[in-house]
């Protein structure tokens, strides 16, 4: 099974990625975070393939998540970016902070899927 944490504070996008993923039978949400601290709470304490990780967030931003992620001296999963923000600037930045692709929400979800998807075959 791939494991997949999802970084999301809206509720139903986060439902939503939920049931798309989990209907293969190959993919499971380990957890989920609203915000920056949780995240990285939750991200340093399970194990987990992907992160789906969303710029905007309720507390803190994704942005700081994949930069406390690339500083450290530990090997994580693969991180995807999946926001609202469709700017080339924020693409080159989570890039450079080590996320594997960025996705913008309003046109790109199916790409999302597809790749996780893909990782889970």
């Amino acid at each position: 099974m791939l494991k997949v944490f999802l970084i999301e504070d809206a509720a139903r996008i986060r439902s939503a990625l939920i049931e798309i993923l989990q209907a293969t039978g190959k993919i499971e949400v380990v957890g989920f975070a609203e915000g920056q601290r949780e995240a990285l709470r939750q991200l340093r304490s399970i194990e987990w393939d992907v992160a789906i990780v969303d710029i905007g967030l309720r507390e803190g931003n994704g942005l700081a998540i994949l930069e406390a992620l690339h500083n450290e001296q530990r090997s994580y999963g693969v991180c995807f970016v999946f926001s609202n923000y469709p700017s080339p600037a924020l693409k080159e930045r989570s890039l450079a902070l080590g996320a594997a692709a960025y996705f913008d929400k309003s046109r790109e979800i199916g790409e999302l899927i597809d790749r996780v998807q893909t990782m889970a075959c």
